[in-house]
């Protein structure tokens, strides 16, 4: 994306001049004080045009990751960290997959801004799951294992907050602010009437069959050529096209309602997955801790730390255990509706 300059003085401004862009949204009131948009956008069917649900989907998405923007000079919560990752990875999905009815070149341009917002993201959130483990795993171990394990947490807490600095400083930055305004100059007033002209023929029906089809190969063939000897990457792989397929799965269920239930398999699927994953990652800072100290205090790493490792072992074995029977109930799940009859 070329860096152009700035149109407004901050980030923070860009955001709400991009929000106000959009079709306003009455809220209505939910737990906490805060409040939600609610809807007032026609209802999607079958017969909508597909361009139309594509544009919803963005900016459904692009709403998400706006309203979890913290207030200036306000830290980002763990839990908005992890929406707004979730929101930029569904922000990515949806452009892949419906890539064909938009700009082409805002669709590069974002896709590749996107990416780079998403790792900064999951740098951090990445860091906060694996804090939240380490302090379960401590509560259990007891005062003796928090101790030896002081060091490691010490160097866990600078390595989050070093982190949490580099996302609060991207987010101040004149290509963030750019990222937002072009997210909305891409959602602006969309489709335009001339989009949906050229797309009317082009059902949410026919997109669905297109779309969910060929998304759904491609996990059920990962899937099966994996075997009970997969690699770490093999299953990171396939956690990625689950996912992928449970967010083309949730764009059509107003449309579709009937999907819900392969969603919710494949999210499921995907969760195993991602405890897989999740243990995989700890183990591999440990290592890396355990190496750094053995380097600085030549010294061996305590026995806690250990400890933690066998654990984190036992996580990725037990997600291996559970793998087989989610990969069934995926399978039973994800028979796809005959799109045409509807």
């Amino acid at each position: 994306m070329s860096h152009r300059p700035p149109l407004v003085a901050s980030p923070l401004t860009v955001m709400v001049t991009a929000f106000s862009r959009l079709p306003p949204v009455p809220t209505t009131p939910v737990a906490g004080g805060q409040r939600a948009p609610k809807p007032t956008e026609p209802p999607l069917t079958p017969d909508s045009p597909m361009i139309a649900l594509a544009y919803r989907c963005l900016r459904h998405e692009y709403r998400s990751l706006i309203e979890r923007q913290p207030a200036h000079g306000t830290p980002s919560t763990p839990e908005d960290v992890h929406q707004s990752r979730i929101a930029t990875r569904r922000l990515r999905v949806a452009l892949r997959l419906f890539g064909a009815l938009l700009p082409p070149r805002a669709v590069a341009r974002l896709g590749k801004e996107l990416r780079w917002l998403a790792r900064a993201l999951g740098a951090v959130r990445d860091l906060d799951v694996h804090s939240e483990a380490l302090h379960e795993h401590l509560e259990l171990a007891g005062a003796a294992a928090a101790q030896q394990l002081g060091g490691y947490e010490l160097a866990l807490r600078r390595e989050r907050l070093a982190a949490r600095d580099t996302l609060k400083d991207l987010s101040a930055t004149d290509r963030y602010a750019e990222l937002m305004s072009d997210l909305a100059m891409l959602l602006e007033d969309a489709p335009s009437p001339a989009a949906l002209r050229r797309w009317r023929s082009f059902t949410v029906r026919v997109g669905a069959a297109r779309y969910l089809k060929r998304t759904r190969k491609y996990v059920v063939k990962l899937g099966h050529e994996l075997g009970s000897d997969a690699t770490p990457e093999d299953l990171h792989r396939l956690r990625i096209r689950a996912k992928r397929l449970r967010y083309a799965l949730e764009f059509f269920i107003e449309p579709y309602p009937e999907l819900a239930a392969a969603a919710k398999a494949t999210k499921a699927l995907q969760d195993v997955l991602g405890a897989h994953q999740d243990a995989r990652s700890a183990r591999r800072k440990m290592l890396a801790y355990a190496r750094e100290s053995r380097k600085r205090h030549n010294a061996a790493p305590p026995e806690a730390l250990a400890e933690w490792r066998l654990a984190q072992h036992r996580q990725a074995a037990q997600a291996r255990r559970e793998l087989t029977p989610a990969w069934q109930r995926f399978l039973a799940a994800i028979d796809l509706p005959d799109f045409a009859a509807r």
